[in-house]
Formats: structure tokens, sequence, C-alpha cells
């Protein structure tokens, strides 16, 4: 059973402004997410966009909005889109194929895609584009939704299925920007995805006994303080592997870093642990 394009709907469930930051590993869930939305439209795929109780969890993220502008977006309070009867009258109702991306995996993803199937939809999870606050729950989120017969899918799978053929016109625009690089965020969407940082002061970053450096909440800093915040939050400490995930969050200015050494120093100290190895303990100032 493979994917068409012609009766194919992307699915994006509930990835709004205040579920995203809880997500494990939310900026580059959402950059998958995002390659996934770009990957349909090339290919001529609707999408639809449902968001949970909007008035309390916010909006889809601007830039899934931006990416999807005509996609029809609908609202529930039901965690499964099928039992909230939101999606009648949009493409995921009339055409015979849902794809589905979003969060949370094991809560509105995998009731949405159960209920789905057993309406008669041929249903596709997409592994790689789908989000917990736990990695365990997203694993068996998945196990239980193969084990229901839902098709276990990539990215990739759905771009290539969707396009079938190398000679088709958007192979080459497909080439070039999804499959040349792995997806990104600029700099200003990863920080939206992040764990809000207003009830901390700063943090002091700490090497073999010795204060290094402070971060602190302030014009010019807060970014970079959200960022080492939330790899502290995920690694207990700022190691070589959190830096490279750090770069990663930086985006674009992670690349002006590397051109002009010292313009950045935050993001010079997170080159500066892949060479030196180590890392640093980390100490969280209240406001």
């Amino acid at each position: 059973m493979l994917m068409h394009a012609d009766n194919s709907t992307l699915l994006v469930v509930d990835v709004q402004d205040k579920l995203v930051p809880a997500i494990a590993d939310a900026p580059r869930t959402v950059a998958a997410m995002k390659w996934l939305v770009d990957a349909a439209r090339m290919n001529g795929v609707p999408v639809v966009l449902s968001e949970q109780y909007p008035q309390g969890l916010g909006h889809t993220l601007g830039l899934l909005r931006a990416a999807a502008e005509s996609a029809p977006t609908v609202e529930k309070t039901t965690f499964s889109c099928v039992a909230a009867d939101c999606l009648k009258d949009t493409p995921a109702e009339t055409r015979s194929q849902v794809v589905i991306c979003g969060i949370e995996a094991h809560v509105c993803v995998l009731q949405t895609a159960l209920e789905l199937q057993a309406a008669g939809k041929q249903v596709f999870l997409v592994a790689d584009a789908i989000g917990a606050r736990q990695a365990a729950d997203k694993a068996v989120a998945i196990e239980r939704a193969r084990t229901a017969g839902v098709a276990i899918v990539t990215r990739e799978m759905a771009l290539f299925e969707w396009m079938r053929d190398s000679r088709v016109p958007q192979f080459r625009e497909a080439s070039k920007q999804l499959l040349q690089a792995a997806p990104s965020l600029p700099f200003q969407d990863a920080l939206a995805c992040l764990p809000r940082i207003d009830h901390i002061g700063g943090m002091q970053l700490w090497r073999e006994g010795k204060l290094e450096a402070i971060i602190e909440n302030r014009p010019g800093q807060a970014g970079s303080l959200a960022i080492y915040h939330a790899l502290y939050r995920d690694f207990g400490a700022i190691t070589p592997k959190a830096a490279r995930l750090g770069q990663w969050l930086y985006g674009e200015h992670a690349e002006d870093a590397r051109k002009h050494p010292g313009k950045h120093p935050n993001i010079d100290r997170l080159f500066s642990l892949e060479v030196l190895g180590g890392g640093y303990g980390v100490r969280l100032m209240p406001h």
C-alpha cells in the first residue's frame, strides 16, 4: 500500500504555541513537520491543521501556518479529531488516505490514527514527524498504531511515494530544497519551540570548580539563555552532545559565528566543547 498524492491528505495534529515547548526535542520535531508540509505542497497534497482547545493552548505555530497558508484549521476539545467530527468537509474526509504528523504521539495523534483506521481510511503515521513529552510514550504509540494496522512511515517515504517518478517536475525542487540537507529552522522559529524562561534571571556556567560565564535574561542574551536552558533541561549539563544540538538551534547565527570568531561568544563556547571535550555545569539564577 503506497501513498498517492492524488488521494492523500496530510493531517497536522495540534502543533500549538503552548504545547510545543513541552515536547522532547521540539525544534527538530517541528523542523521535520515543516519539511513534510513543504513536501505536501510541492506534490499538491492538501494539508489540514487541527487545534486542541486553542483558546487555552494557542494556535498552530506560525511557521506551519505560513507553509500551509490555504489549509483549513479545525478546532476540537476531544483528543481524537474523529471523535470531534472536526474533519467533516475537509480533504481528510473526502480522500481515502490520511498521512499524520503532530503531537502528542500517544494522545491526540494516536487516538486520531486509530479512529481513522477504524473508519476505513488508509492511515500513515510519520514516525520522524511526531512528538511527545517522553520518548517512551512516542515509542509505545508507534508500536500500538503498527499493531492496529496503521502504516508506520518516514518523511522521505511520503515524499518519494507522492512523487513516484524522478521525471516529475517537482523532483528537482524537492531534491534541492528537501533532500540535500537535514531539516532546519531559523533562529527565531527555533526559540518559539523552547521552554519559557520568564522565571529565570540567568545561568552560571561552571567548569572544574570555576565560574567561567554568566548568561543573563536581558535583551541581547535572552535567546542564548533560552537555548542553554533547553540544553540543560535535556542533557543535565552543557556537554559536547548538547553543544552540537545548540549549534543547530542557533541556525543562521551559528554560520555567522563560524565566519566571525569572537562575535558570538555563547556560540563560540559550544564550538570549543567539540574540540576540548568536557562540559559546563549549570547553576540557574532566580529572576
